[in-house]
C-alpha cells in the first residue's frame, strides 16, 4: 500500500482519484465536493510539501508534532495560500476545513516516519522521498498551484502524471536515479 492509500485508509476516507494527464481533470464521471475533496487535494498537498521540506532539509526533527501546528511548519509563508486554494477546491466555506488538515498533516508525518523506520539518515529520507513522490503527483490537482507557492516547478509538470509503458519506464528510472545510495 502507497503513502496516500495508507493515510487516506487511517483517516477513514474515500479512496483518492488519479488526475489525468491530459484533461488536468480527475479521472472517472463523478466530481467530488466537501471532505472527499479536501482530501482529495489536502493529502497530496501535504505529502507534497512535506516532501519538499524533507529534500531541502532531510532531518524530521523540524517536523516534530506540534498541536495545530503542522501546516506552518510544513508550508512555512505559504500555508495560508495553500488552505484557500485546498478550500476552493474542494468548495467548503466553514472554519473547520483547516483543522481537518491539520490533521491530515499529522498523521501524514506519523505514516512517514513509521515507513521510513524513523530514519535519521538523510540518505533514507532522500531516497524515501524520491521513491514516492513521483506516486503522489498523480492524485495532485493542478489547480492548487502548489510548484509555484513552494518554488519548485517540477510539481506541477504534466509529465509526472503520465501513466502507460514509457512513463512507468522513466518514473521507474527516475526514481533509480534520484536516489542517494549512489554518491
Amino acid at each position: 500500500m502507497n503513502v496516500i492509500e495508507t493515510i487516506q485508509t487511517n483517516l477513514g476516507l474515500m479512496p483518492l482519484k488519479k488526475i489525468d494527464p491530459n484533461t488536468l481533470e480527475i479521472t472517472g464521471d463523478q466530481v467530488d465536493l466537501g471532505n472527499t475533496a479536501l482530501a482529495q487535494a489536502g493529502i497530496p498537498a501535504i505529502l507534497l510539501g512535506i516532501y519538499n521540506r524533507l529534500e531541502l532539509d532531510p532531518d524530521f526533527s523540524t517536523l516534530q508534532a506540534d498541536s495545530g501546528r503542522m501546516l506552518e511548519k510544513i508550508f512555512g509563508k505559504s500555508k495560508d495560500v495553500v488552505i484557500k486554494k485546498i478550500k476552493i477546491y474542494s468548495k467548503i466555506k466553514d472554519d473547520n476545513s483547516e483543522q481537518e488538515l491539520e490533521h491530515i498533516a499529522s498523521e501524514s508525518i506519523r505514516v512517514i516516519k513509521e515507513k521510513t523506520g524513523k530514519a535519521t539518515n538523510e540518505n533514507a529520507i532522500r531516497n524515501f522521498v524520491a521513491a514516492n513522490k513521483p506516486d503522489i503527483l498523480l492524485y495532485l490537482p493542478p489547480s492548487l498551484d502548489l510548484g509555484i507557492l513552494l518554488q519548485n516547478n517540477n510539481l506541477d509538470d504534466r509529465t509526472g502524471k503520465m501513466e502507460g509503458p514509457v512513463s512507468t519506464l522513466v518514473h521507474h528510472l527516475e526514481k533509480i536515479f534520484n536516489t542517494s545510495d549512489k554518491i
